[in-house]
């Protein structure tokens, strides 16, 4: 088996094994494709369900409001919160078999390692929900920290265009965290669009960029590399 190296990205001569590595690239971009549709068609279905009584809104209420609100008076209603709780928990374990499917022909290993981080902490988001103020937080931002510079970092295996949006998608969110933060509380974006809206600015590039990326990975085989 003759093997080449292009940009960091590691590719296979169409041999027997080649073929193999080809079918766990091209499943690996579908779960990971279905990850970010999920996740996004889930998260609008959940606001729409919540209870109006409730005056559940994007600018006020994070996305792990979802699943439980901030203590000390933490309410939590269903279906909400088993829809959020398994939307995050389905959403990690797919990015978790991604991870392994692409783990031996990805490079660099960072990226690799960004992703496992990524699916842990979507896991950890349906362990300890938004209610449990000790755990959520710190899962929380590990789960956007990863997920934008992972963004970024993933230029490495994409090429033209987008490379250039990955990028973008990355820092977009990565300043979003930013701005998110409580040094920024009622400050700047917050002030404007409120936690959730910023929350908003943070998870949803992600998840195109998990629409994105997997969408390449799905196609990368057929363009000849």
């Amino acid at each position: 088996m003759q093997t080449k190296t292009r940009n960091d990205v590691v590719t296979t001569a169409p041999t027997a094994v080649g073929t193999q590595e080809t079918g766990r690239t091209r499943l690996a971009g579908a779960l990971m494709a279905l990850t970010g549709i999920g996740v996004l068609m889930a998260i609008i279905t959940d606001e729409t369900l919540y209870p109006a009584a409730r005056h559940y809104t994007t600018f006020a209420n994070t996305i792990s409001d979802l699943g439980g609100t901030v203590p000390p008076n933490s309410y939590m209603v269903q279906p909400n919160r088993a829809i959020f709780i398994a939307t995050m928990a389905v959403a990690g374990t797919l990015v978790l078999a991604s991870t392994y499917l692409l783990w031996p022909s990805i490079a660099p290993r960072r990226i690799s390692i960004g992703l496992l981080v990524f699916g842990v902490s979507l896991i950890g988001l349906a362990v300890f929900p938004g209610n449990v103020a000790t755990w959520h937080p710190w899962i929380a931002l590990a789960c956007f920290v990863s997920g934008s510079i992972t963004a970024i970092m993933s230029r490495k295996v994409l090429h033209g265009p987008a490379s250039s949006f990955a990028v973008a998608l990355g820092v977009i969110a990565l300043v979003a965290t930013v701005a998110g933060s409580e040094a920024f509380e009622g400050m700047g974006p917050q002030a404007w669009i409120g936690i959730g809206g910023v929350e908003r600015w943070i998870a949803y590039p992600v998840l195109m960029w998990l629409v994105m990326l997997g969408t390449v990975m799905m196609t990368h085989h057929d363009q000849g590399s």
